[in-house]
């Protein structure tokens, strides 16, 4: 049985189940696009499981109809191996001397030549068919075949007046499709109701027919195909979208790689300004074409590609431009955000140091202030001894006088006693202020020595001599003259001290300023 000829009487039988209720979107046809590969791959398993029963059946009748399912398979989905098919089936029906069957077998590789573009030679088999060997189940195919080479024809044809008298041709070959056949086929019905320009009524029949198949369906391609072509012809745009795209899917669903849905999509989309979408669905319908060798879907399509293709490349161009803007722009707003962070962390870092200056600084002055305090109140607590001292000193000078005690008198002024005792004094008043002012004082002191050079005051709570030297520096008197004064000694003696422990000490180079920050 041939593929249009299936294609017809179901066509022509209700499909109550499964009817379609939903309008497919460009949405929908996208995933079925990325969907394409795998309904490939379950078409291929349909073709190799015929093919292997093909290659276990025995009688040639069951060859034959094994030939014509594969034909029928690569039919649009590769012209070369539907060829194979076709001639294989000429082949088995000479075999079989079925001249019914031969004349099938060329009309289906007339058909494919068609599609391959070599017009000249499918006219000659078609012609080499004589009119007696046209049997009633025959006609229908016969003039389909020649209906679909004169649609060609008009398609290729320069000459307007040429165009005009093949498109006549197809139509009369329409005609002779539905007088034909008790039962012609809903398709070729419609066409001949749109060639009179009765479209409501070739819609009806349509709708009706389309309402009852399902998504999938093969015949919805051919249904929707002639609703796109009534609601084009009427200019309703949005219903002729709808149903290419019902089209498409139906297409795409049975791996159809031969049709003519997908490129009008592409083409009005383009026209609305969707090139991405239009690039998209061209490109695939392209390599479709291309992977099925239907040579004069390839040239229709060639026309109208570079149009497409340029004005994608220009709009990709554009797209990249934007992007690079926009990336040059992310890039220098993000060097600037990097500088004001860099900036922003050293700001930061700065102020941390000169508040940590500032802290170190107001704990410094917080402890001069504290030195201070507690030697002014010391000082002014020393002067008022002092002061008495010195007043009961004038009274017992004025009572050795008084009493003309002159040796007495004489004893007394020459004595250095008084003296020795107020340095004591003054000294033990000096470390005990010191050392309740920095308490660890000499711990820390001997930390800066070497172990077996540390010093250790004889008296606990009192500092030697050298110490004090340093207990002077540490309050910042770092002047050998201030020194001298304050120890009672020579310069030479204050400079012999402070080189002898430096040299003790574990860095002498900086042992004053490490001393200072005790």
């Amino acid at each position: 049985m041939k593929k249009i000829a299936i294609i017809c009487v179901i066509l022509c039988t209700p499909l109550l189940i499964n009817a379609q209720t939903q309008i497919p979107t460009l949405d929908d046809l996208d995933h079925e696009i990325a969907m394409s590969s795998q309904y490939d791959k379950q078409y291929e398993d349909v073709i190799r499981n015929v093919k292997k029963q093909l290659h276990a059946a025995k009688s040639m009748e069951a060859r034959y109809d094994l030939s014509n399912k594969l034909f029928n398979l690569y039919t649009s989905y590769s012209v070369d191996s539907a060829i194979v098919y076709a001639m294989e089936k000429q082949k088995i029906a000479k075999a079989m001397g079925n001249q019914s069957k031969v004349n099938d077998a060329k009309l289906n590789l007339a058909y494919l030549l068609i599609r391959g573009g070599e017009l000249k030679d499918a006219s000659d088999i078609i012609n080499s068919i004589p009119r007696s060997g046209i049997n009633q189940d025959l006609s229908f195919y016969y003039f389909s075949t020649r209906k679909t080479l004169y649609r060609t024809l008009a398609d290729a044809a320069l000459i307007p007046s040429q165009r005009k008298m093949y498109k006549q041709m197809e139509k009369l070959c329409n005609d002779s499709v539905v007088d034909n056949n008790q039962s012609p086929d809903i398709w070729s019905r419609a066409e001949q109701l749109v060639n009179r320009q009765q479209y409501e009524q070739a819609k009806k029949i349509l709708l009706d027919a389309y309402h009852h198949l399902k998504p999938g369906d093969r015949q919805t391609a051919f249904v929707s195909i002639s609703l796109a072509d009534i609601y084009g012809r009427e200019k309703n745009v949005e219903a002729q979208k709808q149903y290419l795209i019902a089209a498409a899917i139906s297409d795409i669903r049975n791996s159809v790689k031969e049709y003519l849905a997908l490129q009008q999509l592409a083409m009005i989309l383009f026209e609305e300004g969707d090139t991405k979408r239009a690039y998209a669905y061209m490109d695939h319908a392209m390599n479709d074409a291309v992977f099925c060798n239907a040579r004069q879907r390839t040239i229709a399509m060639a026309d109208v590609w570079p149009a497409i293709e340029k004005s994608h490349e220009r709009e990709t161009k554009s797209r990249t431009l934007k992007l690079t803007a926009a990336l040059v722009l992310i890039s220098l707003m993000s060097i600037f955000l990097l500088v004001m962070i860099i900036y922003t962390r050293r700001r930061v870092v700065e102020l941390r140091a000169i508040r940590a200056r500032l802290s170190n600084t107001n704990e410094l002055l917080k402890e001069s202030n504290n030195i201070k305090d507690e030697y002014i109140t010391r000082f002014l607590s020393e002067c008022s001894a002092y002061i008495d001292k010195l007043d009961s000193y004038r009274k017992q000078i004025y009572r050795l006088v008084t009493a003309n005690k002159r040796t007495e008198l004489l004893n007394t002024l020459k004595s250095q006693e008084i003296i020795d005792r107020e340095l004591d004094s003054f000294y033990s008043s000096f470390d005990e202020t010191f050392l309740g002012l920095f308490p660890n004082f000499v711990e820390d002191f001997n930390a800066l020595l070497k172990p077996e050079e540390r010093i250790i005051p004889k008296q606990a709570g009192h500092l030697s001599t050298d110490l004090r030297i340093f207990a002077l520096i540490r309050l910042g008197v770092s002047e050998n003259e201030l020194i001298c004064s304050f120890l009672r000694c020579s310069k030479a003696t204050v400079y012999a001290y402070r080189s002898r422990v430096r040299l003790k000490s574990i860095d002498p180079d900086k042992f004053d300023e490490m001393v200072q920050k005790l």
